[in-house]
């Protein structure tokens, strides 16, 4: 009898520290502690691909920094020629309309017919048009929202790899601009930047130093620019 139990415990001994089954566990310990490693999104997304008829969410594709499409338009956004309007008329759709700001600056609506709109905000607009079509329409409720930004352009000039004008919708300053631009070439003079800019009517230069605006001497020159900037690279 104690011969056999020998026997049985040699056995059960062997098949324990069996080196192939002692290689398999390291081997398996080893593949949860690399499935531990994978972040708790990524796993989740992996299930995903293995539901059946779940496709995975296609990422997130970043947008050029001066091609955002219609943002949420400050208040104080100053409508200019080319940018489109959506006017709405509360429970009158035929007064209701987009229009499009033409080169002299105006809108045709139904009834009023021409008004200004270049140089006003949409909050400004809005209480124009309801104060005309008061005339005709009892307590109307205007709404007035820009679709599209057009006229906020900006013109680099000179030795740029792309001269040209640029339409932005978005804050850009002067080192973007010229970024828009393909950047100096090679004979470009960097320290006499000019910027003309127009204030109540009249034409302001401005000169700027690229070198010290990228060395971090002087980052305040880096203006933000406004509509209808003209920068020139000498």
């Amino acid at each position: 009898m104690k011969k056999y139990l020998r026997i049985l415990i040699f056995f059960i001994l062997l098949f324990i520290f069996n080196p192939i089954n002692l290689f398999n566990q390291i081997n398996q310990t080893n593949q949860i502690n690399q499935t531990n490693l994978i972040s708790p999104v990524f796993a989740q997304d992996s299930k995903k691909q293995r539901a059946p008829g779940t496709t995975q969410p296609t990422p997130a594709i970043s947008k050029h920094p001066f091609q955002t499409l219609p943002l949420g338009v400050p208040e104080n956004y100053v409508i200019g020629q080319g940018d489109v309007l959506e006017v709405f008329v509360w429970r009158n759709e035929q007064l209701s309309r987009e229009v499009t700001v033409r080169p002299d600056g105006k809108i045709s609506l139904p009834l009023i017919q021409d008004l200004q709109a270049e140089g006003f905000t949409a909050l400004q607009l809005k209480d124009q048009i309801t104060r005309k079509l008061k005339q005709y329409v009892q307590n109307p409720t205007v709404t007035v929202i820009v679709n599209e930004i057009n006229s906020y352009k900006v013109s680099v000039m000179g030795k740029v790899a792309t001269p040209g004008v640029y339409a932005i919708t978005t804050r850009t300053t002067l080192v973007e601009a010229i970024s828009m631009a393909g950047g100096f070439t090679e004979w470009a003079n960097k320290r006499k930047i000019t910027v003309i800019r127009s204030e109540e009517g009249k034409k302001k230069k401005l000169r700027f130093n690229y070198k010290k605006i990228v060395s971090g001497k002087d980052p305040l020159q880096n203006i933000t620019l406004t509509r209808g900037d003209t920068i020139i690279v000498p």
